[in-house]
């Protein structure tokens, strides 16, 4: 899942003058606009929602289109578009102002909904899922900016927390409203019912938000006689030789991925050249950060060995997290045939615990100032309470398990603070906000690698034990194949198979939580070697 969160300064403060602005606009917003920022945060919310919805619902829309196993897509698909657009974003406000980019991230909002819900194949879905990325995107991060411009500084700080309430509220109840609504009317309209909302949230924004929102950098420029002629728009500050070339090696790495995933003697050489272009892709993005970008998307330059180590925390945080939370829902459907619904349950579990998890952290570091023991800690009950998934769900589930997906959340919900604070203790100065960017970048690419990689391992591993389990049946292979491709097809066979196909979901699952286990437990000495952040 993607994350934001009240701290996100990826649309960077328009130049010396919005200081001036102020005092201007937050009266105004004292006043009158909480109507406004209030009618800004439904956005959020369907953005949110909108993420977590495909979680639960990904492997029933998958099984419709009989390919199951390229579901996964549909999750990074999203992910993918989000990433892409963090940096985008953050010049489009400046070009062309905070309040048009937000109408048109809407526009395409409702777009990507329509697409998604007249998709006639997965491939068109998961296309139409990378515009929903990264206009997603736009609905949260600009309206965090927005709250900047229009709200007294003393409430700034409140109001974002309103806005991560709203975050929150969304990822946990957006996992059980598809659920809910695919086991209704269809998962069609799971997307096609988000489009009036989002419409309405346009005109809304269109007719409400102040117009000086609209300002840009250009324009206080050409108020300048000696800046008229020589300022340049900023969308040519865009890093775009960066960004083709980072959301190239990243999709290139998903195909690796996947390719690793259906690993056969047939596909051994392009499996390895998909491998090469990989890592010829990283290296080519580091030259070009490194010698060619003026303003590079990663700041390689500037990255001490401490910064690094929390921008590779978070990849293998949200890696390792996401790689086993995307596949609980098609565990609770393969082994327990539970409805979508019910299954997508698990995920307001989890986000309960990242809320109750996030409180504490805020309130141990207020009164401590200290958060690297508080790190250690989470990072030590994240991987114990894998470590208990490993050894008891694999041989099914039993209601009291859900204490482990609690306790999981609490930890990550305790990590993403705790590492966003160190992180800022080790931002070089006057670098912050370009290293919270980056921060950000790293959560996404982790969020994009984890499921890849969980669905590429239980797939493969699920495939071979179902053709050792099945030994000489006839049509051993069409049946492998439609399981494989189809969540509930098993529930069309004679109950001795189905128990075979159960038992072989389980003996592959098993492995998604030992992965898990291991990123967690390769966190710990990294997190242990950082100094401890002075709060």
């Amino acid at each position: 899942m993607a994350i934001s969160s009240e701290e996100s300064p990826l649309l960077r403060p328009r130049a010396d003058t919005e200081t001036a602005q102020e005092p201007a606009m937050a009266p105004q917003g004292k006043r009158s606009d909480h109507l406004l920022i209030y009618g800004t945060f439904i956005g959020v919310f369907i953005a949110s929602a909108d993420e977590a919805l495909v979680i639960s619902t990904y492997s029933a829309i998958a099984s419709q289109f009989h390919r199951l196993s390229q579901g996964p897509w549909l999750l990074l698909a999203y992910n993918f578009g989000y990433c892409i657009s963090l940096p985008v974003y953050s010049v489009l406000g400046d070009a062309y102002g905070r309040k048009n980019v937000l109408v048109w991230s809407y526009t395409m909002f409702a777009l990507s909904c329509l697409a998604c819900g007249a998709s006639a194949t997965i491939t068109q879905l998961a296309l139409s899922r990378v515009l929903a990325g990264s206009s997603g995107a736009g609905m949260i991060i600009v309206v965090s900016v927005i709250l900047s411009d229009i709200i007294a500084p003393h409430e700034i700080a409140l109001y974002r927390s309103y806005q991560n309430i709203v975050n929150v509220a969304g990822r946990s109840l957006g996992a059980p409203i598809g659920g809910f609504l695919t086991d209704t009317i269809g998962w069609r309209w799971a997307f096609y019912g988000q489009i009036p909302i989002i419409l309405l949230c346009t005109l809304f924004v269109a007719i409400r938000l102040p117009s000086l929102l609209n300002e840009t950098l250009v324009d206080e420029a050409e108020d300048q006689e000696d800046e008229t002629k020589s300022r340049r728009s900023p969308v040519w500050d865009l890093d775009f030789a960066g960004i083709f070339t980072f959301s190239s090696t990243i999709l290139i790495l998903l195909f690796f991925l996947q390719a690793l995933g259906t690993l056969n003697e047939d596909t051994v050489f392009q499996t390895a050249l998909l491998g090469l272009a990989f890592v010829s892709g990283c290296i080519i993005f580091i030259l070009i950060e490194l010698f060619w970008a003026e303003k590079p998307l990663i700041p390689i330059r500037i990255l001490s060995i401490g910064i690094g180590a929390h921008f590779l925390l978070q990849i293998l945080l949200l890696g390792g997290r996401s790689a086993l939370v995307s596949n609980l829902v098609p565990y609770f459907i393969r082994v327990e045939n539970t409805s979508d619904f019910l299954a997508s349950l698990c995920h307001v579990v989890l986000a309960i615990g990242v809320s109750i998890g996030g409180v504490a952290c805020g309130l141990v570091i207020k009164h401590t100032k200290r958060c690297k023991s508080m790190t250690l800690v989470s990072v030590l009950v994240q991987t114990i309470c894998i470590l208990l998934i490993f050894i008891q769900w694999r041989n099914g589930f039993k209601l009291w398990y859900s204490i482990y997906l609690l306790c999981l959340g609490v930890a990550s919900g305790i990590l993403f603070p705790a590492l966003f604070v160190g992180m800022a203790t080790y931002a070089p100065e006057g670098k912050l906000h370009v290293c919270i960017g980056t921060y950000y970048l790293s959560q996404q690419l982790g969020l994009i690698i984890g499921p890849a990689a969980g669905s590429a391992l239980n797939q493969k591993l699920f495939a071979a034990r179902l053709w050792s389990a099945l030994g000489g049946l006839k049509d051993k292979g069409v049946i492998i194949h439609r399981v494989l491709n189809e969540v509930r097809y098993a529930n069309t066979l004679p109950s001795a198979l189905r128990e075979v196909v159960r038992s072989s979901y389980l003996d592959s699952f098993q492995y998604l939580p030992l992965l898990s286990m291991l990123v967690s437990a390769v966190m710990f000495p990294i997190a242990a070697a950082l100094r401890e952040a002075k709060v």
